[in-house]
């Protein structure tokens, strides 16, 4: 390893006696050449720098482009989602809307055919209340009770004697 260290001592022993035997012009020549040398290799350097930094900063464009997708598309899918729970909730409420009013529309049915009905029987009840009964008749336009041999005229809430025609009276009986 000496070895290799004195050989190295007297090859920058050499070199440095070779440049103090060059004349002044060789050596501004040889300085300017290096500063050449050293301003080409800074240039080209610098744009490899440049490139390499352009093209970091091309791959995280493109990285946050596809990133900005995929959040994108995720928000998309989340929306259509929330879209479409919601549009079911809104059908369920529809079909629960109308399933409750044809409901409705049943009782009702039924409360109005019980109204109906029952004002059926009361027209029939009143209409009965205005048939003369077994002991009545009508004779001369007025309504005569009879009681086993006897007869009388059937007075109204006025006093008055109830008016008839045929079988059946002008108010009402019972």
């Amino acid at each position: 390893m000496r070895y290799a260290d004195d050989r190295a001592v007297r090859s920058l022993d050499s070199l440095a006696g070779s440049i103090m035997a060059m004349s002044l012009a060789w050596k501004v020549g040889t300085a300017t050449l290096c500063l050449l040398a050293a301003a080409i290799s800074w240039n080209g350097l610098s744009r490899y720098v440049a490139a390499r930094h352009a093209d970091e900063l091309a791959h995280d464009y493109a990285r946050n482009a596809e990133l900005d997708a995929r959040l994108a598309k995720a928000r998309a899918q989340q929306r259509s989602t929330q879209l479409a729970a919601t549009l079911q909730r809104h059908r369920d409420d529809l079909a629960n809307t109308y399933r409750e009013v044809g409901e409705q529309a049943a009782h009702y049915r039924v409360e109005q055919n019980k109204r109906q009905e029952a004002q059926r029987q009361e027209a029939l009840r009143i209409k009965a209340s205005y048939r003369l009964g077994p002991n009545q008749r009508c004779a001369g336009g007025i309504v005569i009770n009879r009681s086993a041999s006897s007869f009388t005229q059937a007075v109204g809430k006025t006093g008055q004697p109830i008016q008839c025609k045929g079988a059946t009276a002008a108010e009402p009986l019972r």
